[in-house]
């Protein structure tokens, strides 16, 4: 649960507060319920810092896929010597720190997604910089390659990989300006929530790749699935032996924004494709590595994406 603080103009004397309050640490300060009496005491909460949980559609997603595999009856499979293990959610340990501590790198590719009724947009921006307890710059986010036009106040779910680490915290734009360049000045994280991703959520996907090896032969494939850590692709010929490294060039379009791909990989495995998947077609598994954290939240975004459009299609 990611927490943004309360604005004045969401409370009013009389009116029932249908939401629990709580601190920026994450303790509740205040139950769902509650009903301010008058103007100063509404004025009082908002200048206790006190504010409201959002879910993490991310971590929303990932601890419902969690519970489902924890209410499975039986024991897990186990993995066949030699075949990969099966796709699974990420398993994650909390991890609370400061912006300073994560270390990031000025020039990184960090995520902002919108919070509001309006819009939920994922946008890819660049950090030109950050103060401890003052601000973070970043680029201006491009929609269609041009500038979007950034309200002061709007509020932002930021996200950054450090490591094997994904980070999250909450921000609201202090100023938007476009001099010497369009960037944004957004407010300072009290606290960054990270998750350590030990595995990899998987998307199934129809994407035409090339796969060129070593030697430069070069294979036309396309991508069935694919996580942070590798993609099942098909070809209609052994690309190459396990263990084989391979550059996997693969373009998303992400809303209207085409996002280009070259990981290097590794063959874990080239198997036959099964019975009225596939048929005729070899499937290969490979792992990704050195993935930027440019490419790390391309991914992200579409394995979000698919998810929203997997939830439409059940509604």
């Amino acid at each position: 649960m990611l927490f943004i603080p309360i604005k004045l103009e969401e409370l009013k004397p009389g009116l029932t507060i249908y939401f629990p309050l709580y601190y920026a640490s994450g303790e509740m300060a205040i139950d769902a319920g509650f009903t301010p009496e008058s103007e100063e005491q509404v004025a009082a909460l908002v200048e206790r810092g006190l504010c409201r949980g959002i879910t993490d559609p991310d971590e929303e997603q990932q601890e419902k896929e969690e519970e489902m595999r924890n209410n499975l009856p039986g024991q897990p499979l186990k993995p066949v010597a030699g075949e990969s293990k099966p796709a699974s959610s990420p398993q994650r340990n909390a991890d609370i720190r400061t912006l300073e501590q994560i270390s990031l790198k000025i020039g990184e590719n960090i995520q902002l997604q919108f919070q509001s009724d309006a819009e939920t947009e994922r946008c890819i921006v660049t950090l030109i910089g950050y103060l401890a307890n003052q601000g973070v710059i970043v680029t201006t986010p491009m929609l269609n390659g041009r500038y979007m036009n950034i309200r002061e106040g709007q509020i932002f779910v930021v996200r950054m990989f450090s490591g094997k680490s994904a980070y999250a915290f909450t921000a609201n734009t202090v100023k938007t300006t476009n001099v010497p360049f369009p960037h944004l000045h957004l407010s300072y994280p009290k606290e960054v929530r990270g998750l350590m991703i030990r595995g990899s959520s998987r998307s199934k996907t129809n994407i035409i790749c090339h796969a060129t090896l070593e030697n430069g032969k070069s294979s036309a494939c396309v991508a069935r699935d694919i996580s942070n850590g590798g993609a099942l692709i098909a070809a209609r010929e052994k690309i190459g032996e396990v263990g084989d490294k391979l550059t996997l060039k693969m373009r998303f379009k992400i809303n209207d924004a085409e996002h280009l791909l070259t990981p290097e990989c590794t063959i874990r495995s080239a198997n036959p494709a099964k019975p009225g998947e596939d048929e005729g077609s070899i499937m290969h598994g490979l792992s990704f590595h050195n993935l930027s954290s440019q490419d790390m939240l391309v991914i992200s975004a579409v394995l979000y994406q698919n998810m929203m459009n997997d939830q439409q299609e059940e509604k």
